[in-house]
């Protein structure tokens, strides 16, 4: 993948491990497995970080090789963005971070015919995790349950609902596994982990046709990462003990995700 650098109003190089896992999504145009609706409400518990100038203007990363091919950067990865904050501001540039629901971020892609495509980064952490158990994975890992044994899905049951999880902590998933087999170790011992891309994810519930895989994304179940969680109450923290500001980002962009579900049957 080409080396990606951001342009005004906010510039800065991504070098090195800072730029592998990137991946660029856009909204596809073909028909809607799901509906922008359903997606949405799919997306809208998971937090991710933007980070904006002093006038609201979003971050944006262009392509060396084709400068018209640039995209606003999403961050999964709290710290990630912080970090970028940080030499954003060691350069004189102005940057905060905003705390967006991915859903708000979608829906407005899908609502603006002329939306290029995202650049996400993914949890660094989790991103390793992915490539030991898949070599050569690229994305936001998403981590789902499956029994060896039948290769069916481990399912979730909450109020005699069934859905199929994923997990965007690997350390989350092992939570959930420990709860649902306390009582029959050896039960977990046939569980396999499955790595799937955020990526293929939303491609896959904008576009897909075949039935059997409809139902399956009909079912699925978000679970934001524990980590992230906590490092957004870090910084809500943060704000509220400081004097009120005049918002810099556009109230779309500034959406304060819902109480996030639990990794508990």
């Amino acid at each position: 993948m080409a080396n990606l650098f951001f342009r005004s109003p906010l510039s800065l190089s991504l070098m090195g491990a800072l730029v592998s896992g990137l991946s660029w999504l856009g909204v596809c145009p073909r028909a809607l497995a799901l509906t922008t609706d359903q997606i949405v409400a799919k997306l809208n518990q998971i937090p991710v970080f933007m980070v904006h100038d002093a006038k609201g203007e979003q971050l944006k990363a262009v392509s060396e090789t084709d400068q018209k091919v640039q995209a606003p950067v999403v961050f999964l990865d709290g710290p990630t963005a912080a970090q970028v904050v940080q030499r954003l501001q060691s350069q004189g540039q102005q940057a905060k971070i905003d705390v967006v629901d991915l859903g708000s971020i979608y829906k407005q892609s899908a609502a603006d015919g002329t939306a290029g495509p995202l650049l996400y980064f993914p949890i660094n952490t989790e991103l390793t995790t992915a490539e030991k158990l898949q070599p050569g994975f690229k994305g936001v890992p998403l981590f789902i349950p499956r029994r060896g044994q039948s290769d069916s899905y481990l399912p979730f049951v909450q109020d005699n609902q069934v859905s199929l999880p994923m997990f965007f902590s690997r350390d989350d998933l092992q939570t959930y596994l420990n709860w649902v087999f306390k009582d029959n170790p050896n039960g977990a011992k046939e569980i396999v982990v499955e790595v799937r891309s955020l990526e293929w994810l939303l491609g896959a519930m904008a576009a897909a046709k075949d039935t059997t895989m409809n139902n399956q994304l009909q079912q699925i179940r978000l679970f934001p990462s524990t980590q992230v969680l906590d490092f957004l109450n870090t910084i809500q923290t943060q704000q509220q003990s400081k004097p009120q500001a005049p918002a810099s980002a556009p109230a779309q962009n500034r959406a304060q995700p819902g109480p996030a579900p639990q990794p508990r049957p």
